[in-house]
């Protein structure tokens, strides 16, 4: 069972299976979206832990990293501009896809 989602065109796509995974993937992120933003051109795949029992800890480290990375923008006085979508990516994973919305046009065949 993989999404249609998948295959969205991403810079990177970051694993988080703990909390110590999400500085290093914010500041590379925050650094991504102060260099590619303005050039609508920012996208990135996280990908968080499914399972039967993984759900709760998929949740927290989703609210944690969406802190961390909205601190870390305000933080270089960026303001986000930023759609997102969350699907099932794959057996073993949530996928939470965060992109120009200009990234998510092309993909959809708006633009």
């Amino acid at each position: 069972m993989t999404s249609q989602y998948a295959g969205f065109p991403v810079h990177e796509t970051i694993e988080l299976k703990d909390v110590a995974d999400i500085r290093p993937a914010v500041d590379r992120m925050v650094e991504a979206y102060e260099r590619f933003n303005h050039e609508g051109k920012f996208s990135y795949r996280i990908l968080l832990p499914r399972g039967e029992k993984l759900t709760g800890k998929a949740k927290k480290l989703g609210h944690t990293f969406q802190g961390e990375f909205v601190l870390g923008l305000r933080k270089r006085n960026l303001v986000p501009v930023i759609r997102e979508l969350k699907y099932v990516h794959d057996d073993s994973h949530y996928g939470w896809l965060l992109a120009s919305p200009q990234v998510f046009d092309r993909f959809e065949g708006r633009a």
